[in-house]
């Protein structure tokens, strides 16, 4: 259930809003193509957990695999992205709950509760409930682990509840028939052409080259599989449990992302969908406030609040109950850094009374705390460019992981043999097989992304990276220093893997 939220939360309202960047995209296809190189990148985080069960399980691997001293910056900078990710997420939760408020007060003529809505998009609002949110999420991190986990277990029971009646209702529309409701809506019985025609938007001429440009937002659309690795050390059953919470999980995502698209495009048009979120991004939309709301669209069709609050709650619930389990994963990389002597062995301690790691569990949320409000207090424009660092932080995050499975098998044979529970050979290790292909499709895919313009190489990005990664560097010259005048040298510590 945690793989399930941390991958697909927030992703279906994001999709339609960014819809506009790839006009024309086949996106089933999109999404069924970028399945299979995610599954191999998936199958090597799954022999990583289960061969190195510990906290930080993929940073371990990575820095005995390549090169410790790049292993450890590569993954401070993922770290660092997955606690920006964090703070971005929970400033959108004021945009939920505005498309939520926006939505029933333009359905129901009501003035002062869409002007709410809006209100709730505002940067002071968004920041506030951004800290709230984060407030709960570390808090519920810091409980007993088995309380945290059997939360996150029934949110997703019920959030695949609403999932399933919102895919129901979603088969039970059609484009005439939304539009048909549209135009009732509005007033205006030619408001949804004027809506394909106002958003500007005309697919190119191949339908692959459309397909090829949506492939760069899928492949971020597939990421966050790779956190059961680092707390793979507190599985009961790691080589069961692994395979199921990555593989399976990464496949069911699949079938759920293939699912909505097909649902969403056959529900309201893809021409339709595209040029209302060009509207909305420019601040044009014909409805203010709603954004790229499924729940709103189909609450023209239903008539249903019931329904629409069914729908928020499939959309809202997983970016909710995402939280904990992602906060609890970057704890676990501050472990695998204590235990590798790069942080003090403070960060690493655990509450007796509670079993959980307090200190590290603040840290992470005030980093995210931090990032949530660069969203809300940025300028316009530095916000936006703010929100997209991470792209590419996980994109060369990931193919540092991909040359370590590749040269693993030959780098640390002894290692290889003795620790991995994998082993299979078809003229080379399946492990370097899996860095292969995973390694290629990331170099591919953030090419595209590049060329797209989605991975942006500017003054302000060329900064931030230096300033992110130029801090890994700096913690591990104060580790390895204050390290050599004890008389342990962080090359000894980095020969060994550490403790379960």
């Amino acid at each position: 259930m945690a793989v399930l939220a941390l991958v697909t939360g927030g992703v279906p309202v994001l999709w339609v809003a960014l819809m506009y960047e790839a006009p024309g995209a086949n996106w089933p296809v999109a999404f069924l193509v970028a399945y299979f190189p995610s599954l191999l990148m998936a199958g090597l985080f799954t022999i990583v957990g289960i061969s190195m069960p510990r906290s930080g399980g993929d940073y371990v691997f990575t820095t005995r695999g390549v090169n410790p001293y790049i292993g450890f910056v590569n993954y401070w900078g993922v770290a660092i992205a997955f606690i920006i990710n964090a703070g971005i997420f929970s400033f959108y939760t004021g945009s939920y709950f505005g498309y939520l408020l926006a939505s029933l007060g333009a359905f129901y003529n009501n003035p002062g509760v869409a002007n709410l809505g809006t209100s709730l998009s505002g940067p002071v609002l968004s920041f506030t409930l951004a800290v709230i949110v984060l407030v709960i999420s570390c808090l519920l991190s810091i409980v007993r682990p088995r309380i945290t986990w059997t939360l996150v277990f029934w949110s997703g029971v019920i959030s695949l509840a609403a999932t399933a009646i919102m895919f129901i209702a979603l088969a039970g529309i059609n484009a005439s028939t939304f539009a048909a409701s549209y135009n009732s809506f509005m007033g205006n019985s030619t408001a949804y052409n004027a809506v394909i025609t106002s958003g500007a938007i005309t697919a190119p001429s191949s339908g692959m080259m459309a397909t090829a440009a949506a492939l760069p937002i899928v492949w971020f659309y597939y990421t966050w599989y790779n956190l059961p690795t680092t707390w793979s050390g507190e599985m009961k059953n790691v080589k069961r449990s692994m395979p199921i919470a990555i593989l399976a999980s990464l496949t069911a995502i699949a079938i759920f992302y293939i699912l909505l698209v097909v649902l969403v495009t056959h529900a309201f048009g893809q021409s339709f969908l595209e040029n209302w979120g060009s509207l909305a991004a420019s601040g044009a939309a014909p409805v203010s406030g709603v954004g790229g709301f499924i729940p709103f669209f189909a609450l023209l069709v239903y008539k249903s609040p019931a329904l629409f609050t069914v729908m928020f709650v499939a959309l809202f619930l997983p970016i909710f109950f995402e939280f904990p389990p992602l906060l609890i994963s970057q704890t676990r990389y501050m472990f695998a850094w204590a235990f590798d002597r790069i942080l003090p062995d403070s960060v690493a301690s655990v509450s007796e009374r509670f079993h959980t790691p307090i200190v590290a569990t603040v840290l992470v949320t005030i980093g995210a705390i931090i990032a949530a409000g660069i969203m809300a207090f940025a300028p316009g424009t530095t916000s936006g460019e703010f929100a997209t660092l991470s792209f590419t932080m996980f994109s060369f995050g990931f193919i540092i992981p991909a040359i370590a499975a590749i040269l693993f098998p030959f780098r640390k044979k002894q290692l290889y043999e003795t620790a991995f529970a994998v082993k299979k050979k078809f003229l080379l290790p399946l492990l370097t097989w899996l860095g292969i292909g995973s390694a290629i499709y990331l170099a591919y895919s953030t090419y595209l992304a590049q060329q797209s313009g989605s991975l942006p190489i500017d003054s302000f990005s060329i900064t931030m990276y230096g300033t992110i990664y130029g801090l890994g560097v700096i913690v591990l010259v104060v580790g390895y220093l204050r390290n050599r005048s004890r008389g342990l040298p962080l090359s000894l510590v980095f020969a060994e893997i550490p403790p379960e």
